[in-house]
């Protein structure tokens, strides 16, 4: 089998769909997180590393890794990044914008690509999944409103357990773009992909060339967007837990 992203026919690692320190406030006293499917005929399941298939060679690996190594560092150990709050936004700053963006796009484009059944639902079309895998393995992190990612810190007042990672979903924002979500302990990740010209506003919200971005902090029934999702997500919760 050829590498995912530079197609060689290196020897292939065991490739992180989504990285290993995203799953680190979700691991139970044994080093265990729970998996929940959307689909309830589906059963949920614990495991003790991050989801992971054979998908790049060494060098791709390393190529990703400094990357999340960024992220690692900015988003969990708090290293350079600036965060005010100003009411229900965190406005972020000092963000680096190659390493930032081409994070989140390789995390879109490995959810697209994965043949892991938990990743089915984020189909990205072979187009999209071209343009992401040429703009990755040239480093390029495209332009701020190509495959924008928007960030929400959500709280759901208890009814729905926050500390779980749920499976990445494809919903149809109101102006009909495809959005691709992941939820990880409470927070929520909105990929959106589409051809055409996207509204001012996503400009706004996702991350700009000048390193800044803005995160949203609402209760999940204020949004209808996210309530959708996260109804889907509580019955599959619920469904896993004798529906109490």
């Amino acid at each position: 089998m050829s590498c995912a992203l530079c197609q060689s026919n290196s020897p292939l690692q065991k490739s992180h769909i989504i990285p290993e320190f995203f799953y680190v406030p979700l691991y139970d006293n044994i080093h265990r997180f729970n998996i929940v499917p959307l689909e309830t005929s589906k059963s949920g399941r614990f495991k003790q590393k991050g989801l992971y298939e054979k998908l790049l060679c060494k060098a791709c690996e390393k190529k990703f890794c400094v990357w999340e190594t960024y992220i690692k560092n900015a988003f969990c150990e708090g290293v350079g990044i600036k965060i005010n709050q100003s009411g229900d936004l965190l406005k972020l700053s000092n963000l680096d914008y190659d390493k930032f963006r081409l994070f989140l796009l390789s995390l879109l484009w490995r959810m697209g690509v994965s043949e892991l059944d938990f990743f089915s639902l984020v189909s990205l079309g072979e187009k999209h999944e071209e343009i992401l895998r040429l703009a990755l393995l040239n480093a390029d992190p495209l332009e701020p409103l190509q495959y924008p990612c928007l960030m929400s810190v959500v709280h759901n007042n208890d009814t729905v357990r926050l500390d779980q990672i749920s499976q990445p979903t494809h919903m149809k924002t109101p102006d009909n773009i495809d959005c691709f979500c992941v939820m990880i302990n409470g927070l929520l990740l909105r990929f959106y992909v589409t051809n055409q010209l996207l509204p001012s506003f996503y400009a706004d919200a996702c991350v700009s060339k000048k390193g800044e971005m803005c995160v949203l902090i609402d209760e999940v029934k204020s949004i209808p967007f996210l309530a959708e999702y996260f109804s889907e997500f509580g019955n599959a919760v619920r469904a896993r837990s004798g529906g109490n």
